[in-house]
């Protein structure tokens, strides 16, 4: 059996899951991201699932979805980049009232998301050492690169608008996985990418396995990938996440 509760915390809307009964319990604690123009409600099974498996399982709604959704959804598409930057932020906040209402592990924190959610799952690795254990469904954590074609933020080859946006987005490109292997060698990392995906290309996780692989920081990586998968998750994804998540974390 599994307890669900939308929260408020410190102004971020939450879906809250946990293991019937356990709700005062201090336990391994997941935070899971959406993905983009989505919401929480729509990735909650990931809650009920993950909850299912023993786990304290915080939703968010990211800023301008959900709960803080904008009725323009062009506004959403020319702050994609603030809206991931923003994830890794709030995601600071959860975790300390978390850990300090004595209902999170400290020991036992995991980030995982779909997509924009797998993005800010890649930049939490980077950026936060109590980050445990990720997992990363069809998103990416080479930022630098994806902004110039993925939502871009400036016209190609306005190198004013760029020089603009890279300084606004500085702490984000600052968490571009590239280079960065030696940092994530220790932490166990799901990678979940359908072969087939037209949102976010298969190539970035493929690229992300090769780099890990290729300075020996692969050990703790889980990669699956599904050959006729789009930009949707699959029953399989769910099934080995929650797998992935019961036996590192």
């Amino acid at each position: 059996m599994v307890e669900m509760y939308e929260e408020n915390i410190e102004g971020i809307q939450v879906i809250h899951a946990v293991p019937a009964g356990q709700y005062q319990q201090q336990l391994p604690t997941i935070f899971f991201y959406h993905g983009f123009l989505s919401s929480k409600e729509i990735y909650s099974y990931f809650g009920y699932t993950l909850a299912k498996a023993g786990f304290r399982v915080i939703l968010p709604d990211a800023l301008m979805h959900g709960a803080r959704a904008e009725s323009d959804q062009a506004k959403c598409v020319a702050h994609f980049w603030r809206i991931l930057q923003n994830n890794v932020e709030e995601l600071a906040v959860l975790k300390d009232v978390f850990v300090g209402r004595g209902l999170a592990d400290p020991a036992r924190l995991g980030v995982g998301g779909v997509s924009m959610g797998g993005m800010t799952t890649m930049a939490a690795l980077v950026k936060f050492p109590w980050v445990k254990v990720a997992a990363n469904l069809m998103g990416s954590g080479y930022f630098s690169r994806l902004s110039h074609h993925l939502f871009p933020a400036c016209t190609a080859g306005d190198s004013a608008q760029r020089e603009v946006f890279e300084r606004e987005a500085a702490p984000l490109l600052s968490l571009d996985i590239t280079g960065k292997a030696a940092l994530i060698a220790d932490k166990p990392l799901f990678v979940w990418h359908g072969e087939q995906d037209d949102v976010v290309p298969f190539g970035e996780s493929l690229r992300l396995q090769q780099e890990l692989a290729g300075s020996g920081a692969d050990s703790h990586l889980t990669f699956i990938s599904e050959s006729e998968a789009k930009h949707k998750v699959t029953v399989h994804a769910l099934a080995e996440a929650t797998a992935f998540f019961a036996q590192k974390l």
